[in-house]
């Protein structure tokens, strides 16, 4: 994934990416057309239709690019500002097209391929399915260890694709001053270094209750590696957030994820108990906070000091580390 407005979604071979004006029902039906990557030469089909009936009602401000494929083979409807390019040729056919995977695919918002393609790939996380927050997304055939293909979405390295701001006054700590890339929903699957993530031990749970109310079995944080965060009691996350009110007041204990992408804020989220209720609220993040449940195809991006109930299974995107909170 490419950082930049608007969302792109995979499932299997098969690529989506549409503009943040992209109406709801427009995106839930591209969204449906990425299952149809199995059988991606009968869906060249259903693709014309679309293309007939849909994209004549669409505005200039809608773009989108979906590609569906099983890997060898692929159809793509397009409309608006919206850039593909395969094996690093442009492809400028119309709004129904056939389309050879080849090696690497890219599309996206014209703004986020352009920069994508003047950087070498560097590859993350794979994202394998389900929808984020992006401006691009790129696909990459590799060679297995037992001589199979294989596909992963590659990243580009760690440049913000929008002119990057402090995200708080210089401070004469230890380590660079960090900045943060202005976007409306910057986020993506790649996780912290689990390595350079300093894990605050809990408090002993046979100590006097302190103010944060700490207990034990409350749940833990899953990054996407598999390094858990135990909760015995409110934390707060971030990159420097030892000097948020909640950790000085003694409220909530400290958590830093190593950021080096520089996308976190000091003091980016907290995770909160009330009763047996456990919430996360964003502590006003330059690029937010965004949760979605086990199921959910998009991040909704939480608006800042209101607290979400968590549950079971729900994933949160703090910038571009993905927690996961088990009960």
């Amino acid at each position: 994934m490419i950082p930049g407005p608007g969302s792109v979604a995979r499932r299997r071979d098969s690529l989506l990416w549409a503009s943040a004006q992209t109406p709801e029902s427009v995106w839930d039906t591209l969204v449906a057309c990425l299952g149809l990557g199995a059988r991606a030469t009968a869906s060249a089909a259903v693709l014309q239709g679309l293309a007939e009936t849909m994209l004549p009602s669409l505005d200039a401000d809608t773009a989108f690019a979906v590609l569906v494929s099983d890997g060898t083979t692929g159809f793509l409807l397009r409309h608006g500002a919206v850039d593909l390019l395969v094996d690093d040729e442009p492809v400028t056919t119309g709004p129904v097209s056939s389309v050879i995977p080849g090696v690497s695919v890219l599309l996206g918002s014209p703004q986020a391929v352009r920069s994508a393609a003047e950087q070498a790939p560097a590859y993350r996380h794979d994202l394998d399915g389900g929808a984020v927050p992006g401006g691009a997304v790129r696909w990459t055939a590799v060679t297995r260890a037992d001589g199979l293909s294989a596909a992963v979405p590659a990243l580009p390295p760690s440049v913000p694709t929008e002119p990057p701001v402090p995200s708080e006054p210089p401070v004469s700590s230890p380590g660079p001053v960090a900045v943060e890339p202005v976007t409306s929903d910057t986020g993506a699957e790649p996780t912290s270094d689990p390595e350079q993530t300093e894990f605050h031990p809990p408090p002993d749970p046979d100590a006097p209750p302190s103010s944060g109310g700490f207990r034990a079995n409350a749940g833990v944080l899953v990054f996407e590696d598999g390094a858990t965060i135990s909760l015995a009691g409110d934390v707060v996350l971030g990159r420097r957030p030892d000097n948020h009110e909640l950790v000085v007041s003694g409220q909530a204990q400290p958590v830093v994820i190593n950021d080096p992408d520089h996308v976190l804020s000091g003091a980016h989220a907290a995770i909160r108990f009330h009763g047996d209720e456990v919430v996360v609220v964003d502590l006003d993040s330059l690029n937010g906070t965004h949760v979605a449940s086990p199921e959910a195809r998009e991040w909704t991006r939480l608006t800042p000091g209101a607290p979400f109930l968590m549950q079971d299974g729900f994933r949160m995107l703090l910038g571009w580390t993905v927690l996961t909170y088990r009960r």
